[in-house]
């Protein structure tokens, strides 16, 4: 009997012994698990947003028993930009925070250029997306100001504009003239110049090249004064033209050069950062308009928390961008190397050009800039 007693305490010690080392290794395989999924991205989704509710953000569609809503939305880069990091965020954002109520479908680079999504959100075919500011100053005249050759020489003072006052302003502006509901701004980041006949590191480099620039009057103005031959053309368009020849070069942030491998058709990289280029996202307003109150509010939040995440993708990507164009092959001519004062000096006409219509908005936005430094 004691025999009996005995072995019976020493398999129920076995079997606790077992069921401990059993919570452990699923705590520790848990553990190393989200440690991937945190290392694979720099903008992973914390484990919050899904494991359980966040004071302070809106939660919509407890009581929602139909089939999920199924969202369009849509950016101009290709699956490897920033833009890719920054809609997975919105998506993720949006269907952790909607009790399955909402879908995000995401179309990377399908749906045409910047002007195809402008008409897309106008229209009511696409319900999100990201519009570079560029493009809407064509309706909206006030946000040239942001297009304006070295207005901004680093992100924070860009920040600092559009997230305040002004861009507030720029941002209903765009909701009362361009017929989309405008949220915030993110980043499309600084522009620097690639070509494939010889380094940029003045303005008379660029003298008779055949580059192409955005659909922007400033853009194409300040090119024109830089001796270029220009032509307005979408992204994927202009990787055609560069592999074919038909144009020398172009300006883009250098995420997008790489995201492109545009060493195999561009040799030389000029880190001039001339531009500092935004975007809108933006909801169609049929969609907006569909929504109540709360939905509107979470909507708002998906929108800003894709900001940070991309801008800070942005960031995070832009030394390690050159890096890879070094590696690959490029010529990079660095910022040091450039003649920031010689190409300043060049876009005076342009400054005073456009200070005849935004004189006061060009005021305002230089006291930021100059608040920040």
């Amino acid at each position: 009997m004691k025999s009996m007693s005995k072995n019976v305490c020493i398999f129920l010690s076995l079997m606790f012994a077992c069921t401990t080392l059993s919570a452990c290794g699923s705590s520790e395989n848990s553990s190393a698990s989200e440690n991937k999924s945190t290392e694979a991205t720099s903008t992973a989704i914390t484990q919050d947003a899904t494991s359980g509710q966040k004071e302070g953000e809106t939660y919509i569609g407890a009581d929602y028993t139909g089939s999920p809503i199924s969202i369009k939305a849509a950016h101009t880069g290709n699956e490897n930009t920033t833009y890719q990091v920054g809609m997975l965020a919105f998506k993720d954002y949006v269907e952790s925070h909607s009790n399955g109520k909402y879908t995000v479908d995401i179309f990377p680079s399908t749906l045409g250029g910047d002007s195809d999504l402008y008409e897309g959100l106008q229209i009511g075919t696409v319900d999100f997306a990201e519009v570079n500011t560029s493009v809407i100053s064509s309706t909206v005249e006030d946000l040239k100001v942001l297009d304006l050759p070295f207005m901004f020489s680093t992100r924070e003072q860009a920040y600092a504009v559009l997230d305040g006052e002004i861009g507030d302003k720029l941002l209903q502006e765009i909701t009362d003239q361009a017929g989309i509901k405008a949220i915030c701004f993110w980043e499309n980041g600084f522009r620097d110049f690639t070509n494939n006949v010889h380094p940029i590191a003045t303005p008379d480099d660029l003298k008779d090249l055949n580059m192409r620039c955005m659909q922007s009057d400033i853009y194409l103005n300040t090119f024109k004064n830089w001796g270029c031959n220009v032509s307005v053309m979408s992204i994927s368009e202009t990787v055609t033209a560069m592999q074919s020849g038909v144009i020398d070069g172009h300006d883009n942030n250098p995420d997008t050069v790489v995201a492109n491998s545009m060493w195999e058709y561009q040799k030389y990289f000029s880190d001039s950062r001339h531009f500092y280029a935004c975007k809108t996202l933006d909801f169609s307003q049929s969609f907006w308009s569909s929504l109540d109150s709360e939905e509107q509010n979470m909507f708002t939040e998906a929108a800003k928390y894709a900001r940070d995440k991309e801008r800070m993708e942005c960031a995070n990507r832009y030394d390690a961008a050159l890096d890879k164009l070094k590696e690959n092959g490029m010529e990079v001519t660095s910022h040091d190397e450039i003649d920031i004062d010689a190409f300043k000096e060049s876009v005076q006409p342009i400054w005073s050009e456009y200070e005849n219509t935004l004189g006061n908005l060009i005021n305002e936005v230089k006291a930021v800039v100059d608040a920040t430094n």
